[in-house]
């Protein structure tokens, strides 16, 4: 995996946790996990740390990514309670929902939002055993695709880092043409490295990606000394969002204030627009904050007590339109896989997307594997799965077993199938394990627990419901039988 963002930590806990134990590398051009919810740091100041990208990340959808319960019980995220509002252009305050970011439910990183990326590597941990290895501070410059198969990864000296049989992207960087503007690149990696491979759906995908508009952030982090921290801290606010006009006012998109364990506290603004020199970019975004704060902090136009001020600069990193639809995250001939916020749906340019996005791609993987197994007759895979018939539900691998013995009323005539009233089915999907008892309808076989509903009146699209306060039905279809890949492999 290239990128050790939510996404890509996600990735491995979905996989780990789904049984896969194969070996999994994740590599990272930063000191650490969790890309933009990453925490900056210092060696020489214990006392320094800043969330300098989201300050958390919200759900809005339901239900939730189910690594998200994990997370909460190992005590690597909790909700996020802190004051917030939202600036008009006039200057006034008004409710913190109409920022897209301070919607549905909050979280946070426990001790810094790199605990939501170490969380996720320790739930991989725990998984059963397999190699994970994160490789950080090391940017892959260079793909090759092998001839047997897989890819080669290389850093910008051409020296190779590392070979693997799928390659995963969890961001755009090695598949968008901002590669070429960013860095001066003469072509964009895997674009280059695709040519020749014949797979019309990498083709499909990097199109897709290429079409993407990405924008570019530019964070002013500020650390305030202690005399003056308790005038920021007094302020009604933790997190300042900024509507459109007063974006266009002020050129900020959001302001977060966290009190650091010493008694100073730092501020991050996110601007909209920045100087292209960074000691320009600095001076505008600090008077920025001064002048849309003015009412509150009343500095004249100057802001008191800033001992420290550092630039952080995302290049063209944020998805603002478009997005790889999600029927075509896996590349299979290739073996190329994509995942993180750039995917269309529920949570698009946001963390939930990250982490929704990994559920996925991990399910679709985990497919893969089963039906590889299957389909060389492998004896592990086939005592793995008994009777297991594979389906994709709404996106993610669900394994229906079907029970057969131990009937409780054999009298009665209802037998299609071979099941009669007393047989069970045994689903596994999103994490959960559903025992459902067969009905004493007529007919194909029906299962329900009064909650859940699964029937095979198609047995290629069986009929998967659930009763809340109305009925979700979700789309399901049997996952065709697989051949041996090309090669043998």
């Amino acid at each position: 995996m290239v990128g050790a963002g939510v996404a890509g930590c996600a990735l491995a806990a979905g996989l780990r946790r789904g049984g896969w134990a194969g070996s999994i590398v994740l590599w990272e051009a930063g000191r650490g996990p969790g890309g933009r919810a990453a925490t900056r740091r210092s060696r020489h100041d214990p006392g320094w740390q800043i969330d300098h990208g989201a300050p958390l990340f919200n759900l809005l959808e339901g239900p939730e990514p189910e690594l998200v319960a994990p997370l909460l019980a190992g005590g690597w995220i909790e909700p996020w309670r802190e004051p917030a509002a939202l600036l008009d252009g006039d200057g006034g305050l008004g409710p913190a929902d109409g920022d897209p970011l301070l919607r549905g439910r909050l979280y946070r990183g426990r001790k810094g939002m790199d605990d939501l990326g170490r969380g996720l590597l320790a739930l991989a941990a725990q998984a059963p055993a397999g190699y994970l290895d994160g490789r950080y501070g090391t940017l892959v410059r260079h793909l090759e695709a092998r001839p047997g198969g897989g890819w080669r990864l290389a850093d910008a000296a051409g020296t190779v880092q590392g070979e693997a049989d799928w390659l995963v992207l969890t961001g755009t960087l090695l598949a968008h043409p901002r590669a070429r503007q960013r860095f001066g690149w003469p072509q964009v990696p895997l674009q280059q490295a695709s040519q020749g491979l014949g797979d019309a759906g990498l083709e499909a995908a990097l199109a897709s990606i290429a079409s993407m508009e990405m924008e570019e952030r530019t964070n002013l982090m500020l650390t305030i000394e202690t005399a003056a921290a308790a005038r920021w801290l007094a302020l009604p606010f933790r997190l300042l969002g900024f509507d459109g006009p007063a974006q266009r006012r002020w050129g900020l998109r959001r302001l977060s204030i966290q009190p650091l364990a010493d008694g100073r506290c730092a501020v991050v603004a996110h601007g909209v627009l920045a100087e292209p020199e960074d000691a320009a970019a600095i001076t505008a975004l600090e008077r920025a904050v001064a002048a849309a704060l003015a009412p509150w902090l009343g500095d004249g136009g100057t802001l008191a007590g800033v001992e420290r001020r550092q630039l952080m600069r995302w290049g063209a990193a944020f998805p603002t339109t478009g997005g790889l639809p999600a029927d075509a995250m896996v590349c299979s001939q290739s073996r190329v896989a994509f995942c993180g916020d750039f995917l269309t749906g529920p949570g698009f340019g946001r963390i939930e997307g990250a982490l929704r996005s990994a559920q996925t791609l991990a399910g679709r993987l985990l497919a893969l594997v089963l039906l590889l197994c299957l389909a060389l007759g492998s004896p592990a895979a086939a005592t793995a799965a008994g009777t297991s018939v594979p389906y994709r539900c709404d996106g993610d691998l669900l394994l229906a077993t079907a029970d057969n013995g131990a009937v409780d009323a054999p009298g009665i005539p209802n037998t299609v199938a071979g099941t009669v009233p007393g047989a069970t089915v045994l689903l596994e999907w999103r994490g959960l394990r559903l025992q459902l008892p067969r009905t004493n309808n007529a007919g194909p076989p029906s299962y329900t627990d009064g909650i859940w509903w699964w029937s095979l009146e198609d047995p290629a699209q069986p009929r998967f419901l659930h009763r809340r306060d109305a009925i979700e039905s979700f789309s399901c279809q049997a996952v065709p039988a697989a051949g041996p890949p090309a090669g043998g492999r």
